[in-house]
């Protein structure tokens, strides 16, 4: 035997050295391998390659796929995560249900929109690089008042950052909500798709004067305290967004630690936001108050009045829209230095007023601009 290993050894070390050489080969092909595979299969394989490219760090290797579709429940979810289980692209879908209102409520109370969408796209952008669309799903069905469903398609690529990717990540949610929205049958016109470069628009600021004429007139029409006089106002409303804001905030001051970055201006004052469709009902929007904006079809879906905010309501195209009006977060009743006291009655009744008027001309303002009927003031 000794003999035997003795004439053999030369040959018995070449075999193991190839072993060992195919078992490297093996797993630097395998990777690549896999990695194609899961970026041509994942989400029906309806991925647009070139998008995805763009919103994956480079060199990150993909790890899994998962893909799930329910045509009774209406729903449709797929997501791909990269070898350390994070997400990569997460595509869901909504036509109803609680799951849809879960999800818009948590949509709607994340101070939307951080960034309205180009081309009049029906929808916006959370945080996170986050793209809410809302198209119209004609075969859908109607609710319960008689409105047009809206399928709701939220994609999130989670790496998207430079405007590149954030032009990526934008027409990756346009591909994936059309295809959705076939899948589902919802017929009608598929969204178009974003121009060359487009991104979410995060909004603009200007002095409060210059607003007069734009989306958010009302905040430089309309009396405003005294700390917002000389403000910025953050216009970010958009054609076919199913959700905008106007926010009139004061001027910076030094040493504020809130805004210390230097890149916005003073704390929020006064907000105006304007909504379309039936966005369920537990929407609380941050700084309206302790009672749900009434975005509920049906009894609930009607003017409202309180110190805290005012709300109207009309028929746009044919769907309900909401107008709302309601103090920046944690406004106080007292200037800055002044000793607590509880709010009178008056200055309850004031904010109310306040509020009337900000809603009344910011309404009647939108009611005018977009294809509106019926409007209900508080």
């Amino acid at each position: 035997m000794g003999s035997w290993a003795g004439r053999h050894r030369r040959w018995l070390w070449g075999s193991a050295w190839a072993l060992v050489v195919l078992v490297v080969v093996g797993f630097s092909v395998r990777a690549p391998v896999k990695d194609w595979w899961l970026a041509r299969e994942a989400c029906g394989g309806k991925l647009p390659r070139g998008d995805l490219e763009t919103v994956r760090p480079t060199g990150m290797r993909l790890g899994a796929e998962r893909e799930s579709f329910d045509e009774d429940l209406g729903q449709y979810h797929c997501v791909l995560t990269n070898d350390e289980d994070k997400v990569v692209v997460a595509v869901d879908a909504y036509l109803g249900g609680a799951d849809r209102e879960k999800e818009l409520s948590f949509a709607g109370s994340s101070y939307p929109p951080h960034a309205v969408l180009p081309g009049g796209l029906p929808g916006f952008e959370a945080q996170n690089s986050l793209v809410y669309l809302m198209p119209e799903c004609p075969r859908g069905g109607k609710g319960p008042a008689g409105e047009r469903r809206r399928l709701l398609v939220g994609t999130w690529t989670y790496f998207a950052q430079s405007r590149e990717e954030k032009a990526a990540m934008l027409r990756l949610a346009v591909r994936m909500t059309n295809e959705v929205t076939e899948k589902l049958g919802c017929g009608g016109e598929p969204l178009p798709a974003p121009k060359d470069g487009a991104v979410p628009d995060t909004g603009r600021y200007v002095p409060r004067a210059e607003a007069k004429g734009t989306a958010c007139d009302a905040l430089a029409t309309t009396r405003v305290p005294a700390e917002g006089r000389d403000g910025e106002v953050r216009i970010a409303i958009a054609d076919g967004g199913v959700v905008g804001r106007c926010t009139l905030r004061a001027p910076k001051k030094a040493g504020d630690d809130a805004y210390r970055s230097g890149t916005r201006p003073g704390r929020p004052l006064v907000e105006l936001t304007s909504w379309r469709g039936d966005w369920g009902t537990n929407l609380r929007e941050m700084g309206s108050g302790p009672d749900p904006l009434p975005m509920k079809e049906g009894a609930a879906w009607r003017p409202a009045l309180t110190e805290y905010r005012a709300w109207a309501v009309a028929r746009c195209d044919g769907e309900n829209a909401g107008f709302a009006a309601h103090w920046g977060y944690d406004y106080p009743y007292r200037e800055a230095g002044e000793k607590y006291e509880p709010p009178t009655a008056a200055e309850r009744k004031e904010r109310r007023v306040l509020l009337r008027e900000y809603v009344t001309a910011f309404a009647k303002d939108q009611v005018q601009r977009g294809n509106c009927m019926g409007l209900q003031l508080p």
